[in-house]
């Protein structure tokens, strides 16, 4: 069982230097370095946690699921392969079980951009404004945010998470291709017709505001 204090705590010292790569961390775990899993968390433990909530809509699974996926890290720790790179393999294993989640309650919901709003918001979600921002360009930026949100919703649930794996977890196409077991060419073909797609949605909605 992964040792507990790697999963529950993010307030301890550091023990190792931020320049080891994820790869290198997951050797030293596989050779029984138990550190190497306290790191690991502390760098995306708040990553995963909101990955997981873009799926499942829920604070409290979100959590458990998060913290499920480094539980199945550790225990997949002697068959990782350090010659590919460690977040979109973690990540797959989010995504699967975020999934098998969903399909365990039968309730498919779909998500939107104003969830995955990142770094503009606080902790309490509220969304954070510039001291120069004036009224009438708040209200400017939240009908375009909304128009944009309503263009997302047209999309299949399969465009979105591709949309929000590279525009939002900042992943590139073959990361993507991984995650989502396709093919690095087929994932940006799919992206060309998704952004071609929106464009041609948003674009005259966006030429009203």
């Amino acid at each position: 069982m992964a040792p507990k204090y790697a999963l529950q705590h993010a307030e301890y010292p550091m023990s190792m230097v931020d320049s080891t790569s994820d790869e290198t961390l997951m050797e030293q775990l596989g050779g029984g370095d138990d550190d190497a899993l306290a790191e690991l968390v502390r760098r995306y433990q708040q990553d995963v946690f909101r990955f997981c909530l873009h799926y499942l809509k829920n604070v409290e699974v979100a959590r458990e699921m998060a913290q499920e996926t480094f539980l199945r890290v550790y225990a997949a720790r002697d068959r990782f392969d350090v010659s590919k790179r460690f977040k979109p393999w973690m990540l797959c294993i989010a995504r699967n079980l975020c999934l098998n989640e969903i399909k365990r309650k039968k309730t498919v919901q779909m998500e939107t951009l104003e969830e995955y709003a990142s770094s503009s918001r606080g902790e309490s979600g509220e969304v954070l404004r510039s001291t120069a921002d004036g009224p009438s360009e708040i209200l400017q930026a939240a009908e375009r945010r909304t128009a944009l949100l309503q263009a997302l919703e047209g999309l299949p649930e399969e465009s979105r998470e591709i949309v929000k794996l590279r525009y939002f977890e900042k992943l590139s196409a073959r990361e993507i291709a991984d995650i989502v077991e396709s093919t690095e060419g087929a994932i940006r073909t799919r992206l060309h017709r998704i952004l071609k797609q929106l464009r041609e949605v948003f674009e005259p909605q966006r030429a009203d505001l």
